[in-house]
């Protein structure tokens, strides 16, 4: 169903616009100053937060308030993210007959400028047209790309949030994350001794052959359905004649179950430990990046969730997702979130394609979500 709010050549225009401004993470301030101009002429009231200062971007994360919003009321926010992960300032945008594409020199920026551009048009939609809607608001975060850092730092506590829903998931219109991953980073430190490799071998302590029979005894990848595990930087030694007396290893960890998480890296940590030669040592030491969520079927954002993908004619595709976003930060906090499919095919690639129907219906879905009948 296509809305009557809805023309698909000014939102196909807004798209390329956003999408050719250049703002990767923490540098996002030429995006972030066009989308506040275009909602301010509009009547869309903009604030941006200190998170820029904070984390030391150029930028910070925008609140966006439709000029009948009341704070004494519950809301909910629609968001998106400002930022890149790639610059997308040579952009040549190729508007085909189905799709948009990049000229395959740059990537698109559909991740997450697609998001960006649906949520600026319906808050434009709102404001031109007087549409009746919930107590409302929209939010797009800064450095998304570089560890959900605008959506750990911003505060939603005044404004009564009861749900948020993410619009930066690659699926389609019509999917959702009702479940996704934790995320926990771990570092490893082995120390052993340098001594000549050819003259005195026997007096060093090879710290990288300890790290190999460590890693060795790891199970990597995906472990199961709920687990993968992944080692991704190994680095140290310091010549090819000096036993290396020193490596650092980092990776990750993923799960949908918090104790399966401490359960792996309790076993990372027991297999570096125990490869360990007379001698040598191990620093080894974890943090959580991202909780994971879980949402119930009856849940009041999922049943708003699914009430407006039908309203806009389209099936609720709830899946599991191994992949965090900004979703899993609001939750974090408290505030039930959701990440929505949008259509942003293969992204950071020079590949990223969306296709028109999946802009047009990421904006119905939004306007769905907050229009009142």
């Amino acid at each position: 169903m296509t809305s009557p709010f809805v023309d698909r050549e000014p939102l196909i225009s807004l798209f390329i616009r956003l999408a050719s401004m250049d703002g990767v993470s923490l540098a996002e301030r030429p995006v972030a100053d066009e989308v506040s101009a275009i909602l301010r002429a509009a009547g869309v009231r903009v604030i941006e937060d200190g998170t820029g200062r904070t984390v030391g971007g150029t930028a910070g994360n925008l609140l966006c308030f439709p000029s009948a919003f009341d704070p004494a009321k519950p809301s909910v926010v629609l968001t998106a993210h400002l930022d890149t992960v790639l610059p997308t300032t040579h952009l040549t945008a190729r508007v085909h007959s189905d799709r948009i594409t990049s000229d395959g020199t740059t990537i698109l920026g559909a991740d997450n400028r697609l998001g960006l551009s649906a949520l600026c048009y319906a808050l434009l939609t709102i404001e031109e047209h007087h549409l009746a809607h919930r107590n409302c608001f929209v939010v797009f975060t800064i450095a998304e790309e570089t560890g959900l850092v605008g959506a750990e730092h911003i505060d939603l506590s005044p404004y009564h949030v009861q749900s948020a829903f993410v619009f930066d998931c690659s699926r389609r219109p019509g999917v959702y994350i009702k479940e996704c991953v934790g995320l926990a980073l771990f570092k490893a430190h082995i120390t052993g001794k340098a001594a000549h490799a050819g003259v005195a071998p026997d007096e060093g302590i090879n710290a990288i052959a300890m790290a190999s029979a460590g890693i060795a005894g790891l199970q990597l990848g995906r472990i199961d359905d709920d687990l993968t595990v992944n080692i991704g930087k190994i680095s140290g030694g310091s010549a090819i004649n000096v036993v290396p007396d020193n490596v650092e290893i980092e990776g990750e960890v993923r799960s949908f179950s918090p104790a399966r998480i401490r359960e792996q890296l309790d076993l990372i940590e027991r297999s570096l430990s125990q490869s360990l030669y007379p001698g040598g040592e191990l620093l080894f030491e974890s943090r959580e990046d991202f909780a994971p969520y879980f949402h119930a079927n009856d849940s009041a954002t999922i049943v708003d969730l699914e009430n407006a993908l039908k309203r806009v004619e389209l099936t609720p595709q709830p899946i599991r997702y191994t992949g965090g976003s900004d979703a899993n930060r609001y939750n974090a906090k408290g505030i039930p979130a959701v990440n929505l499919g949008i259509g942003a095919q293969k992204p950071h690639s020079y590949e990223e394609f969306v296709l028109l129907e999946d802009l047009v219906s990421t904006v119905e879905i939004a306007l769905a979500l907050v229009q009142t009948r």
